[in-house]
Formats: structure tokens, sequence, C-alpha cells
């Protein structure tokens, strides 16, 4: 197994392409393939680029230890705010690419409140898979030395600027990722999906 490696947040992340080739449900090299939530949030089709459904929500659950319903709520209540949110945001546009006045704008995220902070990015992140970033435990704690914060909003701001960078400093390795899991997939995970992949699968046995 061709052995393809990140730098993340001033620290590698060892065997990303074999971590995310196994997420993915593809043989990797420590046996068959297997069943990750890939199948459940991935693959599952996004409606209108602009409006959070049910099914967004629901496709987020699989990678979110329950849904409460405040959640649940939020994600009716404000449907207006969060899509008037997202007209904002470039369907097509990579973190990479993302200049200084977007990612304020992507900042701004924080604004909302009534629901879980890392849900909203699960759930905003099947609009813009290429743009926002999916907060979780695993993602704050290895971009603590980086950022120095410990929860979730305040560590949205200071990991969107790092992985900006990080998405751009790892560009090759990113796209022979791609290429490598594009002979057995259509679509790829997008760039930041599979430095969050990569970072979660390292933590699992």
């Amino acid at each position: 197994m061709e052995s393809i490696s990140l730098r993340l947040g001033t620290r590698d992340v060892l065997g990303a392409l074999d971590s995310i080739r196994r997420y993915c449900g593809l043989g990797w090299s420590g046996g068959p393939s297997e069943t990750w939530a890939y199948r459940y949030f991935d693959l599952v089709p996004s409606e209108s680029p602009d409006e959070v459904t049910p099914v967004d929500v629901l496709a987020a659950a699989a990678l979110h230890p329950g849904l409460s319903r405040n959640d649940l709520g939020f994600f009716v209540d404000r449907a207006h705010d969060l899509s008037m949110w997202l007209k904002e945001v470039p369907v097509d546009l990579a973190l990479a690419e993302a200049d200084d006045e977007l990612l304020a704008h992507l900042n701004s995220l924080t604004d909302f409140d009534g629901a879980s902070f890392t849900l909203l990015t699960k759930v905003m992140h099947r609009k813009r898979p290429q743009l926002v970033v999916m907060l979780d435990r695993h993602i704050i704690d290895w971009y603590r030395p980086v950022t120095g914060e410990r929860s979730a909003k305040p560590a949205w701001s200071p990991i969107l600027r790092s992985m900006r960078a990080d998405v751009t400093d790892a560009e090759q390795s990113l796209a022979a990722i791609a290429d490598a899991l594009r002979s057995e997939m259509e679509t790829p995970p997008s760039a930041i999906r599979m430095i969050d992949i990569a970072i979660w699968m390292g933590a699992q046995k």
C-alpha cells in the first residue's frame, strides 16, 4: 500500500492515504474493506446548495453523537438565516483559495446560537465541502498546539486559518491522495475532508 503522509498543524499524520482508504470502504493495509460513516455522510447526496434540509441534518448525525430537540428545532427555526449565510459562500471555491474577506464570513458562523456548534459545522460542510471545516474534538485537539483553544467556537477562527495554510502547504500530498483514490471512486473527498478523516482515523485501531 502506497504511503503518503501529511504535515498538519506542525505535526505529521502518518499513513494518511491508507487511513482515508480504510474510512472510505476501500482496501487497505490492515485487512478487507470496512464500513465507516463515509457511506452515511459523504455518499448521501445533498440537495439545494443554499438550503439546509432534513437529509443534511440526519446525515450529520452519522458523525455526531446524538441530536437534541434544540438541535432539531434550530435547523427548522433558523432555516432562512442559514440559507442567507450560505448564499454568501461560493459553491466551488476551496479553502486554500479563500481570501480574508471570505474567511471573515466563515468566521461569522459562530454568530448562530441554539444548536451544537460542532453539529452546525458538519451540516454546513455538506453544503460547502471544500470550504467549511468540520469541528470535532479530534480536530480541536490536534490543532490546539497552534490555536491554544480547547472549545469549539473560540477554536473556529484560528483553525480555519491554520487549515487554510495546511491545504496550501500540503497541496502536492493531498493531490497525490486524491489521484490514488480516483481510480476506485468517482469523486474523492475534498482536501479538508481528507484532512479530517486522516486525523480522526489516526486515533482508531
